[in-house]
């Protein structure tokens, strides 16, 4: 949970329940963000915790701890125990699936012949019947499927996942069937018969009994990961967090490891992983996590890693912090990341005051309940509904109609909507492209006498200068960079604004906010040249030897707390003289304050050290930016 202090940790179980996070179910990739306007005829749980929610052809199936359900516009309250079922596009509840189970549901996943689901969890009969932790079950009826069974050793289980004909099982188990498996296995999802292909041996250090309370696997079946309280994997070290090779036989621990979720983020819980959800192309994992606000960790955290990294002591790619506030799901979709949990922040990194009393830090964004985060960086998209926190978000699935999210409280999007809500995706908004300009182009530079300068470049060889009356003093600027029509730039005042521009015309300047960021934090008004790549805004200042960089998301102005290092001076390149700086097809051109153009090789977010050249430029391309047009 959200707080430090351990004994509003333990009030925070007792009030809300330790809940365990949703199934791991197929996302399907959207071009699109999803609406923040909520579908008006979901229908409503009233009361427990939504912990799973599936699609099986036109229903959605949903599982939880919860006695009772309503139709959205009716009054008629419906008895349903854990499980319950309703038209994907109307929300009628279906009046033929009413299986009941004596426990809680924590995973549903749709069976691959369209018409039965798989439910997963602490339960040890469904309809009177013995099915211990596992059961799958006729969407028609609400029965047992006949020919199918499978019964887990131990408390239960808490996720599932079906790939490549065999459905994965985690949990805190030792069992399948009779057969020994610790916490992970997989068995036919016809019959229930063990598969013998995959069987690793966990255990732990930590807590509680061993366990594997996420996992999901990538969409060609080659790679699962696998979260949970676990220290070792077939006696390598993999704490909280591994990966397996699916490809070999038997399975195997991949060459992937991790020391970021090595130490504890608190004693009051076995594990602080609350749920991994893999990219729709099978390229990386995102995580988030509780635990508390601890500098320097991934406690409450998002986290995204690169499932094509192999070796030890492997770091994210970027982390987004909420300054204290647990993240309980993820659901991501290639244009977005989405997570739900009860944050009030995203990129949070310094928050101020006590943790029963955090308030938001330096750059934090408010995303109450909810965000969706751009990708490339894990900054926050504009996307904004808004949902009551209460513990979380357990459940986020994003199918090809939009996102469902299911919780444990009433209020999503400024309305009521009880536990479950579906943001659809008509209505909804693509995200504008942010490309940065080619070569051969035109090079424009904003000079230090305030004009406004072009002229063809094509990395080499540069035309006559030609001046663009744009009615902008461009002697206040402090850097610039141009992507899809827009350019933006700091100034002298220290603000960041973005204009739109055609090549000959500016629009109006609008300011972007910083979000309480200081000078101190990113000296705005000592830039000496910036250009945008992948997620990342690149710059130097004046005075320092430096290529600085911090994340930066177009779309909905988000500029990250945080502050890296991309070079040195021992790159062979003397950041400190530059006097505009832009990048274009693959390499960076930097103006020296005498007005000599370089080419410096970039890759991999680093200039190349050595590579830098002097191009044979006429020596007047001192300024205050450079960009490349980019339409």
């Amino acid at each position: 949970m959200r707080r430090s202090v351990p004994v509003l940790v333990a009030f925070t179980l007792a009030t809300f329940g330790l809940v365990t996070g949703p199934a791991t179910a197929v996302n399907s990739p959207q071009d699109t963000v999803v609406s923040a306007h909520p579908a008006p005829w979901t229908p409503h749980v009233l009361d427990g915790v939504v912990k799973a929610i599936t699609q099986v052809g036109n229903e959605m199936v949903v599982g939880g701890s919860f006695t009772q359900v309503r139709e959205a516009g009716r009054s008629a309250v419906l008895s349903r125990v854990n499980l319950f079922a309703f038209d994907a596009h109307t929300g009628v509840v279906d009046a033929a699936f009413v299986p009941s189970t004596d426990g809680e549901v924590n995973a549903v996943v749709a069976a691959a012949d369209g018409h039965s689901v798989f439910a997963g969890g602490s339960f040890a009969t469904v309809n009177g019947l013995s099915a211990n932790g596992l059961t799958k079950l006729d969407l028609a009826t609400g029965a047992p499927v006949p020919g199918f069974h499978s019964a887990v050793t131990g408390p239960g289980v808490d996720d599932l996942a079906l790939r490549g004909g065999r459905l994965f099982v985690g949990g805190p188990f030792t069992a399948l069937n009779g057969v020994p498996r610790v916490a992970l296995g997989a068995v036919d999802p016809a019959t229930g018969a063990v598969d013998p292909g995959l069987n690793l041996s966990f255990t732990t250090t930590r807590p509680g009994v061993v366990k594997v309370s996420r996992l999901d696997v990538t969409p060609d079946g080659t790679k699962l990961v696998a979260a949970g309280n676990f220290t070792q994997v077939a006696g390598l070290d993999r704490a909280q967090m591994a990966v397996v090779d699916l490809t070999a036989k038997p399975a195997r621990v991949a060459n992937w490891e991790t020391d970021a979720y090595k130490a504890p983020c608190t004693k009051s819980f076995d594990t602080d992983m609350r749920d991994v959800d893999v990219s729709p192309d099978g390229t990386y994992v995102v995580a988030v996590t509780t635990g508390a606000f601890h500098k320097g960790s991934l406690c409450d955290a998002v986290a995204r890693w690169d499932l094509g990294a192999t070796g030890s002591a492997l770091q994210p790619t970027w982390v987004d912090l909420d300054g204290g506030d647990s993240f309980t799901g993820v659901a991501v979709t290639g244009t977005a990341i989405y997570v739900g949990g009860h944050n009030r922040w995203m990129n949070n990194p310094f928050p101020q005051g006590t943790s029963v009393n955090a308030k938001p830090g330096r750059g934090a964004v408010p995303r109450e309940g909810i965000a969706a985060l751009d990708p490339s960086n894990g900054l926050p998209l504009s996307w904004n509904p808004g949902r009551t926190r209460g513990a979380g978000a357990w459940a986020l699935l994003a199918t090809a109609d939009g996102l469902w999210v299911g919780s444990d409280t009433t209020t999503f999007g400024g309305e009521y909507h009880a536990r479950i809500a579906f943001a659809p995706l008509a209505g909804g908004s693509a995200v504008p492209p942010a490309v940065a300009g080619n070569l051969p182009g035109q090079l424009y530079s904003l000079g230090l006498d305030g004009r406004l300068t072009h002229r063809s470049f094509d990395g080499a060889a540069a035309g006559s200068p030609a001046t663009v009356s744009s009615g902008v003093d461009w002697s206040h600027a402090r850097g610039a960079f141009m992507l899809s029509g827009n350019v933006y730039s700091g100034g002298d005042d220290g603000g960041l604004y973005v204009r739109s521009f055609d090549g000959t015309t500016f629009g109006a300047a609008t300011p972007l906010d910083r979000h309480g960021l200081t000078a101190a934090d990113f000296p705005v008004a000592k830039l000496t040249g910036t250009f945008f790549d992948h997620g990342r805004l690149y710059y130097t200042v004046a005075g320092d030897s430096r290529l600085l960089y911090r994340y930066f998301t177009p779309e909905s102005g988000a500029v990250g707390s945080q502050t890296f290092v991309a070079s040195a001076k021992g790159d062979g390149f003397n950041w400190q003289n530059v006097a505009g700086l832009t990048l274009a097809s693959g390499r960076i051109y930097a103006a020296s304050s005498s007005g000599v153009l370089s080419r410096i090789d970039f890759s991999g977010g680093h200039p190349q050290p050595g590579t830098s050249v002097r191009l044979p430029t006429p020596p007047d391309f001192a300024s205050r930016g450079l960009f490349v047009f980019s339409p």
